[in-house]
């Protein structure tokens, strides 16, 4: 007769257990997740930090996080957490009553890249695991990995020629604000330089003549495309060899702001955190100006969203003038080398960078 009334307790008891748990198992737990710093370069190590809290008087004898985080961000060997195929991360804890637990985890940025590690799925059980509850959170944790910056050693030969006729002169470029006169149209000058009341006046077209200013203004374009004619995605190896222009880019705008050179930047590829065109940069200086440039780098997903040609007639488009125009690409084509051309035409300087380091790049029709 003992025993029957202490399975009955022992039944009773474990029923309203399981109905607690079912409803608030989670009730007055938070958690929450950062990155110990919200940017870092390839290569460079930053921490996970977990804090989750319980609120209330009664425990929560089991409680797992989980979240898919990318392969690319390599927890140390040894850590005290799962990853499942080096895609999933989960934490496991206790919680006794009005507790809170802190957890850093190292981690190892092994590429550049977006990466959003904020959505989490909080699950919490019973001592005897019949009842729980679970929970979806935003954390809001993102980390963004900047591309490693090559050596110079490790920069194909037109980069560095490009630098070094950089370095040597010094860079005399028509001011688009300062007017040092007229003189009669030439082939290939802008239309915004035309001098419509000189023209009137005299009959015949006449431009402004620009005075000249020793500021440089580089433009950097990367071209995410592996030939003029793509179709379909691209191979991994394709992606894996533009990601050498990533580089060539982040050296050369480091070596820009490093010597107070206005820059601005653009590609045809994907931003990975929006999905939509990789922003387009005007030439700008100051503080702050290479973290800009390093955070297009490192958002952008290598896949073509508009041609490069398209790229390229927007600059023409806009009328763009009195730049150095950097153009990075795994190849040169007709088509690419006749927009090219109209560029120089309209008072740029347009310099080829091949990711292949060979001087010609990928030849595409």
């Amino acid at each position: 007769m003992t025993a029957f009334w202490i399975i009955l307790i022992v039944g009773i008891i474990a029923l309203l257990e399981v109905a607690y748990y079912q409803k608030r198992a989670l009730s007055r737990v938070t958690y929450s997740r950062s990155f110990s710093r919200p940017r870092a370069f390839a290569g460079e190590k930053v921490e996970l930090v977990e804090v989750i809290t319980n609120e209330k008087l009664a425990p929560v004898p089991w409680i797992r996080v989980e979240s898919r985080v990318s392969a690319a961000l390599r927890f140390k060997s040894g850590d005290r957490l799962g990853v499942a195929a080096d895609s999933f991360h989960k934490s496991l804890f206790f919680l006794g009553s009005y507790s809170r637990i802190t957890r850093r985890h190292e981690i190892t940025c092994m590429r550049r890249g977006f990466y959003n590690c904020g959505l989490v799925s909080v699950s919490a059980s019973d001592l005897f695991g019949l009842a729980g509850a679970r929970r979806d959170l935003e954390t809001g944790a993102k980390l963004i990995v900047y591309p490693a910056i090559p050596s110079r050693a490790e920069l194909p030969e037109e980069a560095l020629r490009w630098q070094g006729e950089m370095s040597v002169r010094r860079w005399i470029m028509p001011d688009p604000i300062l007017v040092n006169g007229i003189r009669a149209y030439r082939p290939g000058d802008p239309r915004r330089d035309v001098h419509w009341a000189a023209t009137a006046k005299t009959g015949e077209l006449q431009v402004k003549l620009r005075d000249y200013t020793v500021s440089p203004r580089v433009m950097l374009l990367f071209n995410c495309q592996i030939r003029d004619a793509l179709h379909g995605g691209m191979e991994p190896e394709d992606v894996a060899f533009l990601e050498g222009g990533v580089g060539i880019c982040a050296a050369l705008a480091a070596w820009c702001c490093s010597r107070g050179v206005e820059l601005g930047f653009a590609s045809n590829g994907e931003n990975a955190e929006t999905g939509a065109d990789c922003p387009f940069l005007a030439p700008q200086g100051g503080e702050g100006r290479l973290d800009s440039v390093l955070e297009a780098l490192a958002k952008l997903n290598i896949k073509m969203k508009i041609g490069f040609h398209a790229l390229l007639d927007r600059l023409i488009a806009e009328n763009m003038t009195g730049e150095d125009i950097v153009l990075v690409s795994a190849y040169r084509s007709e088509s690419l080398e006749k927009r090219a051309e109209t560029l120089r035409r309209m008072g740029n300087s347009v310099s080829w960078v091949s990711i292949r380091g060979d001087g010609e790049g990928r030849r595409s029709a």
